[in-house]
């Protein structure tokens, strides 16, 4: 992928800005390394990124862009791998990290359709009235199992995904490099 069409992909800082939760980082965030698209800022925003995308919280971009304050890396590209994690996404990720939870710490395995339910309680808890679903499921269900799977998930991911884009990156230059090495020699110069 080009970077013309990796910043078309991306929100523009004007777009990030006018979100009501971000404007307490706007004074934070006229830094120009955080919205520039070098190796070195996209590869931090890949780790960051898809690290927060593992967390179960509401504030995953918030999570995100204070990685990306804190580390100096590209805001755009850190809040747009937050949504790995998406409504299609959350369920078989949370479903595989407490899977990997309850591996390790060897408590039993709760059904996908417990799971779905959780996601469920949990978003009305957060966003309206309903009840808190780790009250609600606390006995069927291992805090403790789903927060380590979800780490362990985050890590591994996160560590994957940033060596991927670098090794991505870098197969990229040195193809484009070689390419400019290998141009005809018999032209003309231009006068």
């Amino acid at each position: 992928m080009s970077k013309k069409r990796l910043k078309n992909l991306l929100p523009t800082p004007e777009q990030i800005l006018q979100s009501r939760s971000l404007k307490f980082f706007a004074p934070h965030l006229g830094d120009p390394r955080l919205w520039q698209f070098n190796r070195h800022s996209l590869n931090k925003a890949v780790y960051i990124g898809v690290l927060s995308a593992f967390f179960p919280l509401p504030g995953q971009m918030l999570l995100a862009l204070i990685g990306a304050l804190i580390f100096r890396a590209n805001v755009p590209m850190a809040l747009g791998l937050t949504w790995i994690t998406n409504p299609l996404t959350t369920l078989p990720i949370f479903y595989a990290g407490y899977y990997i939870g309850a591996k390790i710490i060897d408590v039993p395995m709760i059904s996908l359709r417990l799971i779905g339910r959780m996601i469920a309680d949990f978003s009305l808890w957060v966003l309206s009235d309903g009840a808190n679903p780790f009250i609600i499921h606390s006995g069927k269900v291992s805090l403790t199992a789903f927060c380590l799977g979800l780490t362990i998930l985050a890590v591994i991911s996160s560590i994957i995904c940033g060596l991927t884009f670098k090794g991505i990156w870098r197969y990229k230059t040195v193809s484009s490099w070689q390419k400019r090495q290998r141009l005809p020699t018999d032209r003309p110069p231009k006068l």
